[in-house]
């Protein structure tokens, strides 16, 4: 491992860096909460969270990374079971991301719900069921950190919810978050880029 240089000049651009991207989420939160339809105190409180941000920088790489097609999809559940196998080959990664070889091996889209996945974004462009989207969310946050994201993200008026006719419950976004997500990108990335031009 690569040890960090306390040069005084580095420190001081890491942390100016640091800054800057502190900065940028509590800018994406307060746009976040501003745009909640439904401005609850507890709701507010929750949009605030940790989990919220991951959903919201997944729902956003979904649509920089052109996941449009069914096509698309499929190919980036195989690139999912991908990294879920490479994970089991790791047991010290999965040790520190906190799961269990059983949970992750659980998140892998298989036979039995690869089709479901793609069916419901043929029937829906932009529709995963909720049980799929925690898969793809397993090595940042439990499938019950992920439905309470959900529920929140509807209740703010940033995603749908619909029960299929599988009975599971759908869930797709209205397109707001991954705006504010991106829009708070782009600002970070054009602070950083005027700080070194200057």
């Amino acid at each position: 491992m690569q040890t960090y240089d306390w040069d005084a000049r580095e420190v001081a651009l890491d942390t100016g860096l640091l800054e800057r991207v502190r900065l940028a989420r509590l800018m994406f939160s307060d746009r976040l909460c501003q745009s909640c339809e439904r401005p609850d105190p507890k709701l507010i409180e929750q949009l605030r969270s940790e989990a919220v941000y991951q959903m919201a920088e997944f729902l956003f790489s979904m649509k920089a990374y052109g996941i449009v097609s069914v096509e698309d999809l499929e190919r980036f559940a195989e690139i999912h079971n991908d990294y879920i196998v490479s994970l089991t080959r790791d047991r010290a990664k999965l040790a520190r991301l906190g799961l269990t070889e059983e949970r992750a091996l659980a998140a892998m889209f298989t036979a039995d719900t690869k089709p479901r996945l793609l069916q419901n974004w043929a029937d829906r462009p932009g529709a995963i069921d909720q049980s799929n989207l925690a898969r793809f969310l397993v090595t940042i946050m439990s499938t019950e950190t992920c439905r309470k994201v959900v529920i929140d993200l509807e209740l703010g008026g940033f995603v749908a919810r619909q029960r299929s006719a599988y009975g599971t419950i759908l869930v797709w976004s209205k397109g707001r978050i991954e705006d504010l997500f991106g829009q708070m990108l782009r600002d970070l990335r054009r602070d950083v880029e005027g700080l070194s031009n200057s």
